[in-house]
Parts: structure tokens; sequence; C-alpha cells
């Protein structure tokens, strides 16, 4: 647009208005950008195939079954795992009406076994009466199977509950939950 033939105060009014114009976009097309990286951000993330493991941290929902006929020998109980990278794993959860102090965190290992999906894990915690002695432990044997996305799991596990001396006293088996938390 020429302006040229223009009072000199005109078209300076002009080059501020076109400059707020310019501006005021620019501005809008920032806050647009940052509104929509903000949503972005806010999705959990996308896992590639390679990047679908148990590796990390879950939050689980662990219910004791019946090993014959799969019915819940009682209510479901929440527990944390952690599987770490080079197939070490630790565990925490207290059963329905227990207390911490009547055991130990679990510790044990994992591995992959066929595919990206199937996955076997193993740990054992140690158990205490409410005089905090010592009276055994318990050790859970698992398969895993993570979910399409990667961030869900089902696992089927046989469970042994031993003596001071590592007899097994009784055995069932349970169903686990697991959500990634993130």
């Amino acid at each position: 647009m020429k302006s040229y033939g223009r009072p000199k105060q005109e078209r300076e009014n002009m080059k501020t208005r076109t400059l707020k114009q310019t501006c005021s976009s620019a501005l809008i097309v920032i806050a647009a950008l940052t509104v929509a990286f903000s949503f972005a951000s806010a999705q959990p993330p996308e896992r590639t195939m390679a990047e679908r493991t148990i590796q990390g941290a879950w939050r689980t929902m662990v219910t004791p079954v019946n090993c014959q006929t799969g019915d819940p020998l009682g209510p479901p109980f929440a527990g944390l795992f952690t599987f770490n990278n080079g197939g070490t794993m630790s565990e925490y959860g207290i059963g329905p009406g227990g207390s911490p102090a009547l055991r130990s965190p679990g510790h044990g290992v994992w591995e992959q076994a066929h595919g990206w999906q199937d996955y076997s894990y193993a740990f054992t915690h140690y158990r205490y009466n409410s005089s905090g002695v010592f009276i055994g432990s318990q050790k859970v044997t698992s398969t895993l199977e993570l979910g399409e996305s990667g961030d869900e799991y089902t696992a089927h596990s046989a469970v042994e509950i031993l003596d001071t001396n590592g007899n097994v006293i009784a055995t069932f088996c349970a169903v686990n939950t697991g959500t990634r938390f993130e």
C-alpha cells in the first residue's frame, strides 16, 4: 500500500496499527500453540513396540484364587511392583487384615519369555508374627501378559507359604492386574 503522498503523521499511525496487528496475531498464534502443546503433553505417550516392556513402576490389584476353580478366596488388595532394568524387581502389598509389620517388602527377578507380551517373574518376602518374630517366608512365581498398549498387564501366580526351615506349609493361586504408574 503506497503511502508516499500521505502526511507523515498518518504514515506513522499506519505503521503503528500494522505493528500492533502483527504483534496481536503473533501473540494469538503463540497462545494457541502453548495450549495445544499443553494438551498434547498431558496425554500418556504412545509406546512403540520397542518401548512395550514391563520395566517401570506399577499399581497392582491382587486377588487370591482357588487354583482349581479360579474362585476368589478373599477380596482383592492393592500393591506396588517395580520391574528394574536388568531383570530384578521389588514388590509391596498387604493382604486384607494384614499389617505392614507382618511382612517385608518382596524382592525377586523377572525375564521376558517369548514375544513382546510374555514375561515371568518370581519374588519372595519374609513373614513375621504380631510380636515381630520371624515365622517364615512366602514365594510367588508368576506368568505375565502385557496388554496391547504396554500400560496394563494380567498375571497368574502360584503362591507358596514356607515355614522357618523353608518347608511349604500352604499353597494358593492369585490373579494380579497391573496399571503402569507414570
